[in-house]
């Protein structure tokens, strides 16, 4: 699944499904239904970059986005082997507290990238990215800095999923065959997206910024499951407001010159 950040959360905007059995059937790898799905949402990206988590951290696929012009951040492995311009190991070694950057290095000596690593208090290991910019793009670099920042704003992917399977019973879709199974997840990912712009609207009037219970709860399960009682113009502004923010992440405002 791949989804567009919204207020730390996650709206979904494109998916791929495969299984053990039809890779097997294929006689294919997963490797196959990442490319597909990074090739379809490409137009859709233009230099935007792709921010990805570890299990993407793999040698083919880097270079597939390099091929396909498609910028991307995406968190390593902390195994991963870097060399230098000399073909030189590169060790990611980083002390708690501490930011590392090294730039213009190689992944697996292949890829050229910048990598950043910073360690903060109280996590249990670092964490290491790999900003690089297609060629071609119309942005010179992607400096090791600004992919940490775009990492950062990388939204609550397991909190999009726990709300998918528990409030809206994804995990319970049963469908003899694929394609229908597929539309299925479509429609909920819908509702999902229209629940979320709604509940986060909603909760944003609802709470402070510095309430726990903001923090604390999804829009979508403030939206579904939290019961309150609103006049009914509070209602419409926030009906108004959620509505507005819809409209612009399906028809983003273009200037022409």
């Amino acid at each position: 699944m791949l989804a567009t950040p919204y207020q730390g959360r996650a709206i979904p905007c494109h998916f791929v499904s495969y299984s053990s059995t039809i890779i097997g059937a294929e006689i294919t790898s997963r490797n196959r239904y990442h490319f597909q799905a990074f090739a379809d949402v490409k137009k859709l990206l233009g230099d935007k970059p792709l921010v990805l988590d570890r299990e993407f951290s793999y040698l083919e696929l880097l270079q597939a986005f390099v091929v396909e012009e498609v910028n991307f951040v995406i968190r390593l492995k902390l195994g991963a082997h870097f060399f230098d311009g000399e073909g030189q190991p590169v060790s990611l070694n980083v002390k708690k507290g501490e930011t590392r950057i090294l730039n213009k290095i190689f992944y697996m000596g292949k890829v050229f990238v910048n990598v950043i690593g910073w360690w903060k208090e109280g996590f249990n290991e670092p964490v290491w990215i790999t900003p690089a910019l297609a060629p071609g793009a119309s942005v010179t670099n992607l400096a090791a800095e600004q992919g940490q920042a775009f990492y950062l704003q990388r939204m609550k992917i397991d909190e999009t999923f726990r709300d998918l399977k528990h409030l809206l019973g994804l995990e319970r879709t049963m469908c003899q065959k694929r394609h229908w199974m597929e539309q299925m997840v479509v429609l909920a990912l819908i509702a999902y997206a229209i629940g979320l712009v709604l509940g986060e609207t909603l909760r944003a009037q609802l709470f402070l910024e510095t309430s726990r219970k903001r923090k604390l709860y999804s829009g979508l399960f403030v939206l579904l499951k939290l019961k309150f009682p609103l006049p009914y113009n509070q209602f419409r502004k926030i009906h108004a407001l959620a509505l507005q923010s819809f409209q612009s992440i399906l028809l983003p405002v273009r200037t022409f010159v």
